[in-house]
């Protein structure tokens, strides 16, 4: 059995190397992105893989796959390309969770459990059955890259489940509908910026951990200048100064009293420690915006 899998992602790579130590064919399209270190990371850990860039079709033609795996692939696929099963790797709930980056929507919302799905590949995006899911505990600690890294273990048990049941002939299920469909987009920069006035620490400790690493942070202003917040846990201290008030080193005033405990800034692409804040003007008294 030949696999082909289709992606512009580093993702598949704990993928493409567990099917290869169990004995089967893998043959890789890849998309180079615009991350040069991913695509560097990509060329080399996958250069021992029957791996191909160009038109995905010619290599589709070329590889002749049993069955492809889409995982972390942007474009829009012509499924009737394909006269082999042909399966997206989606993580996030569907239909709840469509759209390109699902795992940032689900972390800024606060959803207590994170899923992954896998569903049959149609002419629109994160349309098809769903025949695999799975769903994982949100952590405190975790983040938009670490829930990519640990879904991209996790994918491993919903491919080869999905490959048994090909090679048994057996029919895919077709799971239930996981919450009302909605889209979400691409998120801009409303979307990745904290309203101290609205917010509430948990709020925003999701939404820090929503765009840690890849927008370095949730946003915020001070005197005009961006700010922006890489970490942010709870803190048992309480206060009277209005939200998005400096308190102490470290330590932001949010609604309703509470406050927030901050460790990393970044400043004009500066990673700064909250204890070397008022170097840069963010001092005690002050009221981020």
């Amino acid at each position: 059995m030949t696999i082909g899998i289709i992606s512009s992602s580093d993702q598949f790579l704990p993928l493409a190397y567990t099917l290869a130590n169990n004995n089967l064919q893998v043959c890789i399209f890849f998309a180079p992105g615009q991350d040069a270190y991913v695509n560097q990371k990509v060329n080399t850990l996958a250069a021992h893989f029957a791996m191909a860039t160009g038109d995905v079709y010619n290599w589709l033609e070329q590889c002749k796959p049993t069955v492809v795996f889409v995982y972390g692939y942007p474009q829009l696929l012509d499924v009737s390309k394909f006269s082999m099963p042909v399966f997206n790797i989606h993580a996030g709930a569907l239909p709840a969770f469509r759209g390109p980056v699902p795992v940032f929507w689900q972390l800024k919302k606060g959803m207590p459990q994170l899923c992954l799905s896998i569903h049959v590949l149609t002419n629109r995006f994160d349309a098809g059955p769903v025949v695999w899911s799975k769903n994982i505990p949100d952590q405190p600690h975790y983040n938009y890259a670490l829930v990519h890294q640990i879904f991209s273990q996790v994918v491993i048990e919903g491919v080869f489940f999905i490959l048994q049941l090909l090679a048994a002939g057996m029919p895919l299920p077709d799971l239930h509908a996981a919450g009302p469909p909605a889209y979400h987009k691409r998120p801009v920069a409303k979307d990745v910026t904290i309203d101290w006035n609205t917010m509430s620490a948990t709020e925003i400790c999701n939404l820090i951990r929503a765009c840690n690493p890849w927008n370095k942070g949730a946003a915020t202003r001070l005197n005009g200048q961006e700010i922006k917040l890489m970490d942010g846990m709870q803190s048992n201290m309480t206060t009277t100064l209005p939200p998005g008030s400096i308190v102490s080193e470290g330590l932001i005033a949010v609604k309703d009293g509470h406050c927030i405990q901050v460790n990393m800034l970044v400043l004009e692409d500066i990673f700064v420690p909250a204890y070397h804040a008022e170097y840069y003007g963010i001092k005690k008294g002050l009221i981020l915006q």
